[in-house]
Order: structure tokens, then sequence, then C-alpha cells
């Protein structure tokens, strides 16, 4: 079966890849500010579940594979502490995981979703001649009441019906070991890459994949 063996093939080559890239640290924070008036129409919420690519084939934070590993938040909980403290932001989602940071075109999307359905998205992590982070997540404040926020904009004009659903999409270049901020009238996020060995567990399954040999050449179908 030529498409099973197409498959196989495509998944070892991603695992091998994968297992030649240098490994990171990632940890997330994703926060809301409280005190911000504006009257920018935000986009309508139905664009979340129309993005180009479905979560069904994104990474998740949660997940073990060659490609992610789930971690505990280390770098940025001092960060997060802080923001909760003040009466001016509410972080809803703080995650960490590992992962290998692959050339650009072959990096994998990884999903974003606070426990409290606030905070929708997706972040990608690659490195072309330096790392970059493309992110796109989305607060969907008007899921519920919102009494934090005006129902008038700075001249007076009802918005309290516009649609609140702030999108933060912002593409650029970082740099490891450093905290990188990316603002929004209505959110931000702190994202924080640090360099880190293989884990155990992937260097387990490369000890796996090199025992493993493919066929020779895929068995035909009936129908070929």
């Amino acid at each position: 079966m030529k498409s099973q063996f197409i498959i196989t093939l495509c998944l070892l080559l991603s695992s091998i890849n994968a297992f030649a890239e240098q490994w990171y640290h990632v940890e997330l924070i994703v926060f809301e500010q409280l005190d911000t008036v504006t009257d920018e129409q935000w986009p309508q919420m139905e664009r979340v579940s129309n993005t180009e690519i479905s979560t069904a084939t994104m990474l998740s934070p949660k997940m073990a594979t060659p490609l992610i590993q789930a971690a505990k938040n280390e770098t940025l909980s001092e960060a997060a502490s802080h923001l909760n403290q003040s009466t001016h932001y509410q972080v809803h989602y703080h995650k960490a995981w590992q992962q290998p940071i692959m050339q650009k075109g072959q990096e994998e999307a990884v999903s974003i979703h606070s426990d409290n359905e606030i905070i929708e998205g997706n972040i990608r992590l690659y490195k072309a001649t330096y790392l970059h982070a493309k992110l796109d997540l989305w607060l969907k404040q008007n899921m519920m009441h919102v009494s934090s926020w005006s129902d008038a904009s700075p001249d007076g004009i009802d918005i309290s019906e516009l649609p609140r659903n702030p999108n933060l999409k912002e593409s650029r270049r970082i740099r490891s070991k450093k905290v990188h901020y990316f603002d929004h009238p209505k959110m931000g996020a702190l994202l924080k890459l640090t360099p880190i060995e293989t884990p155990v567990a992937v260097e387990i399954d490369k000890e796996l994949l090199e025992t493993f040999s493919l066929p020779t050449e895929a068995t035909p179908t009936v129908s070929e």
C-alpha cells in the first residue's frame, strides 16, 4: 500500500529532522489588559474557526511526541505572579512545553487554548537565519459579560453591540534566553525560549527509530 508507505516515510523523516534540531523550553503567557478603552471594531468571532489550518492538525503543549513534549512552567512564573497581582492585567494562559525549532517551512503550529476558553489561537516557532515567532491569538471576550470594558468609545459612541474579539497577530525575530513582549490594545503575550538538551523520552524514540527499517519497495495494491 503505497499511501501508507508514503505516510510512514514522511513521519519518519519528520522525526529524523526533529532529532537533528536544537530543542527549546518554550514558555508563553497571554493576558488581558483591563483598563484600556478604544472604539476599534474587532474581527468577528467566526474567523477563529476558519483559520488556514485545522486545530486537529496542530501540535499541543500536552502532547508527548518526537516533535513536542509537555513541560512545567519555569522561566516566567514570577512575571505571571506580578501580572496577576496587578489590577490592570489578568492572565488567562500560562503554559510551557519543549520542542525542536525547525527550519522555516518545516515548522508545525502549536495550538493555544486557555482553560477558561477565553484565549484561542496558535503559535509557530521556526528558524531562518535567526529564530522567529509567529503569534495568532484571539481574546474571546464576547462569550461572557465583561464589566471592565466601557460601552462607549472615547467619542461617546455606543459600542456595546460591536464584536469584541481582539486578535493579536504578529511575527517577529526573537532571541533565546530573552523575554519577548507582544503588545495589543486589549491583550498581550510574553514569550521566552531557552535552549535545552534533547528530552530523554525523545532520545529513546530515536533509538527505536534507528532499529526500524523501511521496506525497500512498497507493496502494490490490486488497483495498481
